[in-house]
């Protein structure tokens, strides 16, 4: 007889235990979902500043490749002109229209070569600008993540200290119980 209620008080002993860890773990997912429930603010800034930084490049790169275009299009107009230079000196003993030709030709790339290189220099300030407001993006990107992180680390110690005085609430009744 001692035996078998030894073996009954083992077993409310178990149930009172998987009681307690079902309530611990209820109590422990409630303290979960309001973290989630509070990380809603910080999550929407976070993606908030990610889109800002991420158009921000998008554009950057759209800049670098006009920029890549117009570079080429003024070194092919910068090769025609060395062309046509060379050719008119070849030609220096023909026919005075065919000077005035290659003359109003050479100007005519010259102002398309200056036109292009203002252009090139215009976008060169504009890359410059983008790469600034990317910096300040990204650096404002990154304060609210290293806050979302600060955050998170704190509400884990909360999160581990109400844990712990809740083991230590179940540990005490257990040795009161026996």
């Amino acid at each position: 007889a001692a035996n078998n209620s030894s073996v009954n008080a083992f077993m409310d002993l178990r149930k009172i235990r998987k009681q307690q860890r079902n309530k611990w773990r209820s109590t422990i997912s409630v303290w979960w979902k309001m973290i989630e429930i509070n990380d809603s603010r910080l999550a929407t800034v976070l993606r908030f500043k990610q889109y800002q930084e991420k158009k921000v490049h998008e554009e950057l790169v759209q800049l670098l490749r006009t920029k890549e275009r117009e570079q080429a299009v003024l070194l092919e107009l910068n090769d025609k002109r060395e062309t046509a230079m060379t050719d008119a000196i070849r030609t220096s003993k023909a026919r005075v229209t065919e000077l005035q030709t290659s003359r109003a030709f050479l100007r005519t790339l010259s102002r398309e070569i200056q036109q292009k290189e203002k252009k090139v220099g215009d976008i060169q300030l504009q890359e410059n600008d983008k790469r600034e407001e990317l910096v300040e993006k990204t650096q404002s990107k990154q304060m609210v993540d290293n806050l979302e992180q600060r955050r998170q680390a704190e509400l884990r110690k909360d999160l581990d200290r109400r844990e712990q005085r809740l083991i230590d609430v179940l540990a005490q009744r257990v040795r009161l119980e026996f």
